[in-house]
């Protein structure tokens, strides 16, 4: 477990960091970007604060003379050779003295009392057309010159073209943005971005960039997500390819129970005269990522040589159960249901527990669910095995002896145990053929069996000779490739769909 989250982790930190790096980059960029745009806008406020500083020479030209139709003209085309000007207001003893519009008329509904600073950001309602304006005043000896800028052109001066942001123009307490409204924010108010005038007494503001966006990332640096994904990935491939290299089959037969790699394959029993079914033996399979199904020969001795095997069996125990629940109304009553168990398996101390919890996973009650003793371990036959084999026998189980004549001590299992079937090895069917000799062996085997009352189910059946030889020896319970390989939970069920449901005896 420890070797399959190492590369995991490995992976996560390393997209963390390389996410981490790249906003940060991005982020920069952004509030760079965002500062040039400021300043940008700074140097336009400024070129039109110019514009007002020039024509005040001319203002104060004609403040020394007196106001008259030509001073007037002056005025006038001062205002319109300069673009973001709007008019030219002399005021003299706070009054209008002279201006720019003919009649000495105005723009303004009333004139403010400008700060200090000589400027002013003047709302709407001080307008006629209800435009909002910058005013920009000069003091000259007992006059006072007020240079209006439109707040168009103001607008048009914070039009940077950075897009997700907007600047706005701050005048002592005074905001003037995208919005067309002047509103007041406390004078102490420093924003988050703030870029100021050297020459005028004015400010850029603007929101920072987000220290962190989703969006930003994804919009700005899809590319560079996606590599450094793939490079995450690959790191992690190399790490648990390392990890591995040196994995003994054991541990890695050990992940593959972990994983839910070790799967069940059921082999139909079915009856050799009308070829109904009568059971499943199951069978382990390795369902390896890469290399598809594996046979059991590869890893099953590995298993048992290990003490995996009585992990291996525990899973395919729950998943048999899951499997014949899903498909419990289709099952005849009296199926079998057989699965193999080593020696160090049912000599182990919660094996009589472990078996219980399995008969009461399914949801039917009438199954023969069978314990099939394999013979590939010796098992030391003594009290308190016999108690236990005897205790499952009470509860509902079948004992089997598997593969039959090809261990350790069948014969003595035979003496000693509650047996209620044995199952023919193949290697004993596999010998029958054509010449009369050929069944030597395996007549002996049957006449055994029939002295000790014992059912027979007869594995490995691949030809119709072998199976005219056991129906004509009365053995009806076959297993075998004439008549089924092992097959997946899903080409299991076509099998059964396609049989007639009929109950099943023990023979």
């Amino acid at each position: 477990m420890r070797k399959a989250l190492l590369p995991i982790f490995a992976a996560i930190c390393l997209f963390v960091i390389g996410v981490f790096i790249l906003n940060m980059q991005l982020w920069y960029s952004s509030s760079q970007e965002a500062l040039g745009g400021a300043r940008y806008a700074v140097k336009n406020m400024d070129n039109i604060l110019n514009e007002a500083f020039q024509a005040t020479g001319t203002a104060k030209r004609i403040a020394e003379k007196k106001c008259d139709l030509e001073s007037q003209y002056q005025l006038g085309t001062e205002a319109a050779l300069r673009p973001h000007l709007r008019t030219l207001i002399i005021i003299r003893q706070g009054k209008v003295w002279c201006t720019s519009l003919p009649g000495n008329r105005i723009l303004l509904k009333q004139i403010p009392v400008i700060p200090d600073t000589n400027l002013l950001l003047a709302p709407a309602q001080y307008t006629v057309n209800e435009i909002p304006v910058l005013l920009y005043q000069t003091h000259f000896q007992t006059s006072s010159i007020i240079i209006t800028i439109s707040g168009v052109h103001i607008r048009g001066a914070l039009n940077v073209p950075i897009k997700g942001l907007s600047y706005s123009l701050r005048v002592g307490d005074k905001v003037l943005g995208s919005s067309a409204e002047v509103k007041v924010i406390k004078a102490n108010a420093r924003q988050s971005g703030q870029v100021d005038s050297a020459k005028y007494p004015f400010s850029i503001i603007f929101d920072q960039p987000p220290l962190f966006s989703l969006k930003r990332l994804v919009t700005n640096g899809l590319g560079i997500l996606i590599f450094i994904l793939l490079i995450s990935a690959a790191v992690a491939y190399a790490i648990d390819k390392y990890l591995n290299k040196n994995d003994t089959p054991e541990e890695t037969l050990r992940r593959a129970i972990d994983k839910g790699e070790i799967v069940p394959f059921y082999q139909p029993i079915v009856n050799g005269r009308d070829g109904t079914l009568r059971g499943v033996e199951v069978l382990a399979r390795w369902k390896h990522p890469r290399a598809g199904y594996i046979s059991p020969a590869s890893f099953i001795p590995v298993a048992e040589k290990s003490g995996l095997i009585v992990p291996l069996t525990q899973n395919l125990m729950k998943q048999v159960s899951a499997n014949m629940n899903s498909i419990a109304s289709k099952l005849p009553s009296g199926f079998h249901v057989g699965i193999n168990f080593s020696a160090s398996h049912i000599t182990s101390p919660a094996f009589v527990e472990e078996c219980l919890r399995y008969r009461g996973s399914f949801s039917r009650d009438d199954l023969n669910l069978v314990i099939e003793v394999t013979e590939r371990e010796p098992l030391h036959v003594d009290d308190d095995l016999v108690q236990r084999l005897n205790t499952l026998h009470e509860n509902g189980f079948v004992i089997a002896l598997d593969d039959f004549g090809t261990g350790y001590s069948g014969l003595s299992y035979l003496h000693d145990l509650h047996i209620d079937y044995i199952k023919i090895d193949q290697s004993f069917v596999g010998r029958v053929n054509d010449l009369p000799d050929s069944t030597r062996i395996l007549d002996c085997v049957l006449d055994l069996a029939r002295k000790l009352s014992l059912s027979i189910v007869a594995e490995g059946v691949e030809t119709k000779a072998q199976l005219d030889y056991l129906n004509k020896n009365n053995i009806v319970f076959l297993q075998g490739y004439y008549f089924y390989k092992p097959v997946t939970f899903t080409e299991f069920i076509l099998i059964l769909l396609s049989k007639p449901k009929v109950k099943v005896f023990v023979e």
